[in-house]
């Protein structure tokens, strides 16, 4: 694939992967999908808020993507013992404006979580930032708009 364009069943594709790898904890795999200059974003109470300003949901850059994984593979996560069973749907994805080798990718996500006798239901939206090192994609931005990012959630203790 040219580094100049990006198809829909390229960026499928790796919508796909990321939410499997995340679906199956396979952090690692996951943490190797992102860019060195990355971030990774949820804001609150409205979707385009300036989070140096105002409180988000997270906003991590690489070294707190890393430490982020580290302690989900730490074991010391009360919320992922016993580990959860997750399964995310990824669906329609468009394609954004490509600038050089940055590629913008829109998709909607459903994300449900079971844990001993209960299961949890997240909806949102992923807005990708997509590069090419070395022919390979990889994440410079994922920023998460939650459907309910304006009401009171429970502690995220996965990857959304």
């Amino acid at each position: 694939m040219s580094g100049a364009t990006l198809t829909r069943a390229e960026a499928e594709d790796f919508l796909y992967r990321e939410a499997r790898l995340m679906d199956e904890h396979r952090y690692r795999e996951w943490l190797a999908l992102w860019d060195s200059e990355a971030l990774y974003w949820a804001p609150c109470n409205a979707d385009d808020i300036d989070p140096k300003r105002h409180v988000s949901i997270f906003y991590d850059d690489r070294t707190r993507l890393e430490q982020r994984v580290d302690r989900l593979e730490s074991g010391s996560v009360l919320a992922q013992d016993p580990v959860p069973s997750m399964r995310r749907i990824v669906s329609n994805v468009e394609l954004g404006a490509a600038d050089g080798e940055a590629f913008s990718v829109a998709s909607n996500f459903m994300l449900a979580i079971a844990r001993g006798a209960g299961q949890q239901i997240w909806a949102g939206r992923s807005l990708h930032t997509l590069r090419r090192r070395d022919g390979a994609l990889k994440i410079a931005v994922k920023k998460v708009l939650l459907n309910n990012n304006d009401q009171e959630m429970r502690l995220l203790q996965f990857l959304i």
